[in-house]
């Protein structure tokens, strides 16, 4: 009977069924695990408390807030993170942190929708760091404290070349323009559906159709009552 050659790739496999060398063993143990999940282009995972807000673009471009609780977006004072956008409603959505970093978003009911990532939002929905929120006309993206501190405000900035001094329009007629920036003439409140009333006469007559009322009345009780 030939007696089968030694092969390491045997020795493994007899180890993975049989019982694992200390070699084998050792070998394992060396590798090197990640601590954390990696996202893309070699960004830590976010860990519960390390997520926050912030408007990149809108009236409020550069209003932050960490998210370590249930965060509130709207108009209404008594919101979390308060944005002074016409188009957002009093209570707009709501982010609700998750405790392995990532977060969930909800719309409120909002008049005008929300939006991640360009895709109006149905119904909760999930989210990672770099999403980014339209509210309103305003552009909040969820951000890590990390990322924060790598490259500070992520606030959207006009080109140079884009930006324009503002300047009055040369376009608008300046007559219609000297009327439109006239102060209002105030004048006297008139009631066209009771200008008829203001007439003596008419006004004698209204006076009068009470009496002439109450006087038919009479008049037909006394027939009434004499032909009975």
């Amino acid at each position: 009977m030939m007696q089968r050659p030694y092969s390491e790739r045997g020795d493994a496999r007899k180890g993975l069924t049989g019982g694992v060398s200390s070699t084998f063993i050792s070998d394992r143990r060396n590798v090197e695990m990640p601590l954390r999940p990696t996202l893309a282009e070699g960004m830590l995972a976010p860990v519960a408390g390390e997520l926050n807000l912030e408007v990149i673009e809108g009236p409020d471009a550069g209003k932050q807030i960490m998210v370590d609780h249930p965060i509130v977006i709207g108009r209404d004072a008594q919101s979390d993170l308060v944005l002074e956008d016409a188009e957002v409603s009093g209570q707009h959505a709501r982010i609700t942190p998750a405790p392995d970093g990532s977060a969930t978003v909800e719309d409120l009911g909002s008049t005008n929708g929300t939006f991640v990532n360009q895709n109006e939002l149905m119904g909760p929905a999930h989210l990672d760091a770099g999403d980014e929120l339209l509210i309103g006309v305003s552009v909040i993206q969820l951000r890590t404290a990390d990322d924060f501190r790598s490259r500070g405000s992520g606030v959207i900035q006009l080109p140079p070349a884009m930006a324009i001094a503002e300047r009055t329009p040369t376009y608008v007629n300046p007559e219609v323009r000297r009327v439109d920036e006239a102060p209002p003439v105030s004048e006297p409140r008139t009631f066209p559906t009771v200008e008829k009333y203001l007439d003596i006469k008419v006004r004698r007559r209204a006076q009068l159709a009470p009496l002439a009322l109450v006087v038919l009345i009479a008049i037909a009780l006394i027939l009434y009552f004499s032909l009975k």
